[in-house]
């Protein structure tokens, strides 16, 4: 009692220390079947049932991301409290932390499909678009058990746009330009679609190209980088999804839906020195069914299943000149997942809601080096490719969950989940000794299980007014690449890691006063992490060190959340939210640490509007704490990310009925700043185009 005791009276004086820096996230008032059960698309149908349970969940609208130039997903998501954004310069890639947990342990799903790919438990969520999406929302605390299996640290859910009338047209395109480079990026984004009667489709195109990036006039040239156009940044990305649906009845629903994104991207080489990358393929594609079906009263019964695929191809160069002469390589990452998704709901009974929830996913990697070709010109020397090298595990997920309603004035969750993940075969290509022959052998077989359990109530004494309190263990099985992966040469494999946990305790209180103008919410939460997946230095002989990921047991992130959002009259909308987070290891004679994650983050936006003339003008401002940015192989301190500060403005105006134009400058005061250091973020830059909705 006393452990518990303790737990709440940090909780409580973290929310003292805030209590007058809030931004509502919004309070979502969903019914049980579609806030706990559904995973479906954004067309819910059916009444609306009596036993609600309100959850904190943040939510971003079309709005939101069309108002602050959000195109891609990582972006649109440092819009929200506890999420930082995290960047691999030698891989161009940008992902997410939500809480301090990174992307393997936050999943995201796309119309609930997981779209992290099996030999990473990761993707680049940086090439995922955002035109066709209706919505994205987070969950922290309460997670529902329709996430499955490795939502540690919550889960993210991408829901694309569905059609609202019988001719739903709507899209956006322009130019985006800099001082000294002209016009270096062009955007399209296009939905088109139809409802009627007991049907509905809707196709929709997007795509971003940019030909490269103005870096900030403080940036100091380096050999690397001698001038202010960054080297090497070109990327193009387009989007392709279909859906089609039918709507039989009141209460079912069916729907056939297929997403592609293909991209190519350069990877701009660290400003010091270094690596020299591209990536000229990088898709992802995902095909999937699903459907909602009233099997008894107030009983149904939910699928979804998918067929997700992802291919990659890697190029590795000898110079700055993107030769391949000696040492470089072309790598081939080539994955599928299949799966499926099985829920049945009830309301039957008078207090409860019950779900069950069975999701099964299956994990195929297959990788492998290309053959170069000989080219006498540049003196490259023929090089053979390995041979294909596959990795296949299955995980299963069984859960289950009751959400109790006993009054309008007190409702509670409790729920149980079983977790498997079963390693079928996983092959690599080597030398099994120094100076040995390579050849083809498979690591033993071997399997990993955890169960998690979870357990809320939600008091709602006054109106508009609420208060979650909540406990769960929530697990994460290591993925394989950190279970398997050589790293090229820098790491040592761990077939034997096992998966890590967490236990998460959650308060927040929400609320909203003034005819709901002004909308607050604070959270605090402590997150104890045990068997913490660390990639450790390892001396393998003398002089000569390897990382290894190991479980180097116990860790605690704590910290508070804090939102507030303001809209006096029709002219005028404020807020912003703080978040902090404190990380320390817990272990006995560890000294290690958890990086990449700064220790606040504080944004603010602002929106004027003058409907007499059409016009509004958003503004957003982030300020990012410094982030230790850890150590290299070697052990030694690679350094800070300092602290930064950047604003961004949009004006738009309604030319004619449907027809917006707007202007747009990112980092308006050309602030040289950057996540990882010798990888510097873009400078002033302008946007400006055309959106329509018909």
């Amino acid at each position: 009692m006393t452990f518990y005791l303790t737990k709440m009276k940090q909780l409580a004086f973290t929310f003292a220390l805030l209590s007058a820096t809030l931004q509502a996230q919004e309070k979502v008032k969903d019914s049980v079947a579609e806030k706990h059960y559904d995973l479906q698309e954004v067309t819910i149908l059916g009444q609306p049932t009596q036993k609600s349970l309100s959850i904190p969940t943040q939510k971003l609208r079309i709005a939101d991301l069309q108002h602050y130039n959000k195109t891609n997903v990582v972006e649109a998501l440092n819009l929200l409290s506890g999420v930082s954004i995290a960047q691999s310069g030698g891989r161009n890639e940008t992902n997410i932390r939500l809480r301090g947990m990174d992307s393997r342990r936050t999943p995201v799903y796309y119309d609930g499909v997981p779209i992290y790919v099996p030999y990473d438990g990761n993707f680049d969520l940086g090439r995922f678009l955002t035109y066709d999406i209706s919505s994205i929302s987070v969950e922290k605390g309460l997670v529902s058990v329709k996430y499955g299996a490795n939502a540690m640290g919550g889960a993210v859910n991408i829901v694309s746009r569905s059609p609202e009338k019988e001719l739903d047209i709507n899209g956006t395109s322009g130019v985006g330009f800099a001082d000294g480079a002209g016009v270096n990026s062009y955007f399209t984004g296009l939905n088109v679609g139809t409802r009627k009667d007991k049907y509905y489709a809707m196709v929709s195109g997007s795509f971003n190209k940019c030909e490269n990036f103005v870096l900030s006039k403080d940036f100091e040239p380096t050999r690397t980088q001698p001038e202010y156009i960054r080297r090497h940044a070109e990327t193009f990305d387009k989007k392709i999804r279909a859906k089609i649906g039918y709507t039989p009845n009141e209460t079912d629903e069916y729907t056939l839906g297929m997403v592609t994104q293909q991209a190519h991207k350069d990877i701009s080489p660290n400003v010091n020195g270094g690596i020299f990358r591209d990536y000229p393929i990088y898709n992802k594609n995902s095909l999937y069914l699903k459907s909602k079906t009233l099997i008894a009263p107030k009983t149904f019964a939910n699928f979804t299943g998918y067929y997700d695929t992802y291919y990659n191809q890697m190029n590795a160069y000898d110079n700055d000149k993107y030769q391949t002469i000696n040492n470089g390589f072309s790598s081939i990452y080539d994955d599928y997942s299949l799966g499926g998704i099985l829920t049945f709901s009830t309301e039957y009974f008078k207090y409860n809601a019950l779900s069950l929830s069975i999701n099964e996913k299956y994990n195929h990697h297959k990788e492998h080096d290309r053959e170069i070709a000989a080219n006498p010109s540049i003196g490259q020397r023929f090089k053979a490719g390995t041979p294909v090298q596959n990795m296949k595990d299955n995980v299963l997920y069984i859960g289950l969950e009751d959400v109790i309603t006993f009054n309008k004035y007190f409702s509670a969750v409790v729920g149980a989940a079983y977790n498997q993940q079963q390693n079928i075969i996983a092959e690599k290509y080597g030398a099994r000794t120094r100076g040995g022959t390579p050849e083809l052998y498979a690591f033993d077989k071997g399997s990993d299980y955890a169960f998690d359990y979870k357990a809320g109530i939600v008091i709602s004494a006054v109106d508009n007014h609420n208060i979650t309190i909540s406990i769960a263990k929530r697990s994460r099985f290591a993925s394989q690449k950190e279970r398997y992966s050589e790293r090229l040469g820098a790491a040592i494999p761990n077939p034997d890691l096992k998966s890590e946990y967490a236990r998460v305790y959650d308060l927040t209180y929400t609320g909203r006063i003034l005819n709901n103008k002004l909308q607050y919410e604070v959270s605090g939460f402590i997150n104890e992490v045990k068997d913490a997946i660390y990639a450790k230095p390892v001396e393998i002989r003398a002089g000569v060190l390897r990382s290894q990921n190991i479980n180097i047991a116990n860790a605690t992130y704590r910290g508070v959340e804090a939102a507030l959002s303001y809209s006096p009259n029709q002219y005028l909308t404020v807020g912003g939210h703080y978040s902090f987070i404190e990380m320390k290891d817990q272990s006995d004679d560890n000294d290690e640490k958890f990086t990449d994650i700064p220790a606040f983050k504080l944004v603010g936006f602002a929106t004027f509007s003058i409907p007499q003339l059409k016009t509004a003008l958003h503004l957003n401002t982030e300020t990012s704490a410094k982030r230790d940015l850890g150590t290299d192989r070697r052990g030694n301190p690679i350094g800070y990310a300092p602290e930064y500060t950047v604003l961004n403005a949009k004006l738009s105006v309604i030319l004619y009925k449907g027809l917006e134009a707007n202007f747009g400058v990112n980092n308006l005061f050309d602030r040289n700043y950057y996540l990882t250091i010798g990888y510097p973020q873009e400078g002033r830059n302008f946007i400006t185009g055309l959106s329509y909705n018909f």
